[in-house]
């Protein structure tokens, strides 16, 4: 089995949210679990590596392996430990899906899994948590955070904002995707074979309000829906038109100048803990 189209593909604007992230702003339910400096992480989806580095700065005596199917990616996260001094994160190109290749993965083998905004890009995100749970040592965990794009939030009301939002979900439905999988994890890691007791699910947010953080969130948007894989899926799939897109970029830009400006992404989390 191998993972699908990525909705967004590795457009500098993807990239520049991506390497954003960091354990503190991005995985927060997971900092309680990585008391000891000794443990085996593997991160799943690992993009450009940022929070990958940063889980490896925290565990000093301990090991990532990050993968991700792009190599681009990988190179630029390689580079990004390299420049951060972090040696004990090792990055592969690889998907959960076929980890039987790559070095160093074995049924059992890690402490955390770990995947941030992975399953909702995914055909079968099921048995990727199924995967994930495989590869769980017994008293492991397997971290998940994901998005929920129906729960997402914006003021002031903006016609053009609503566009982007349906759009997007419209397009991400249409090659199987579940834009809206935040607010299930819970019941996909039952699913996966979890107690429902063993599992532990919250949820954070990311709001975006200052003027640099509107300009900085609005600003990636605008040239995504223009200029990103995302651009050439809309455009494959019919839902919308090259007008469209530019009038949504238009949209993002009036938002970034508006001084009561607001947009807040809900994420769900689960920590499901591995007894089995």
């Amino acid at each position: 089995m191998a993972s699908g189209p990525y909705l967004h593909g590795h457009h500098a604007s993807v990239l520049r949210s991506h390497s954003w992230r960091t354990v503190e702003n991005s995985c927060p339910h997971l900092i309680p679990h990585l008391s000891k400096s000794s443990l085996k992480i593997l991160d799943v989806g690992c993009g450009p590596g940022t929070i990958s580095v940063d889980l490896a700065t925290r565990i000093p005596q301990g090991s990532i392996l990050a993968i991700d199917p792009s190599a681009e990616v990988i190179h630029k996260a390689r580079k990004h430990a390299e420049e951060k001094g972090v040696t004990n994160v090792r990055f592969e190109v690889g998907d959960i899906f076929n980890w039987e290749i790559i070095e160093g993965v074995e049924e059992g083998g890690f402490d955390i899994v770990h995947a941030h905004q992975v399953l909702q890009h995914l055909q079968d995100p099921l048995s990727a948590m199924k995967e994930m749970k495989k590869l769980t040592r017994r008293g492991g965990i397997v971290a998940v955070r994901d998005c929920d794009y129906s729960a997402m939030s914006h003021y002031p009301p903006h016609q053009g904002m609503d566009k982007w939002l349906d759009l997007y979900r419209s397009v991400a439905k249409s090659i199987k995707c579940d834009p809206d999988i935040g607010k299930r994890l819970h019941a996909i890691a039952i699913q996966a074979g979890f107690s429902r007791g063993d599992i532990d699910a919250s949820v954070s947010a990311w709001t975006f309000s200052t003027p640099d953080e509107r300009a900085w969130w609005c600003g990636l948007w605008a040239e995504r829906s223009t200029k990103s894989d995302y651009t050439a899926r809309v455009l494959e799939s019919g839902l919308g038109t090259e007008q469209d897109l530019h009038q949504i970029a238009r949209t993002w830009r009036e938002m970034e100048g508006k001084e009561d400006g607001w947009f807040a992404v809900i994420n769900g989390e689960v920590i499901a803990h591995n007894k089995s």
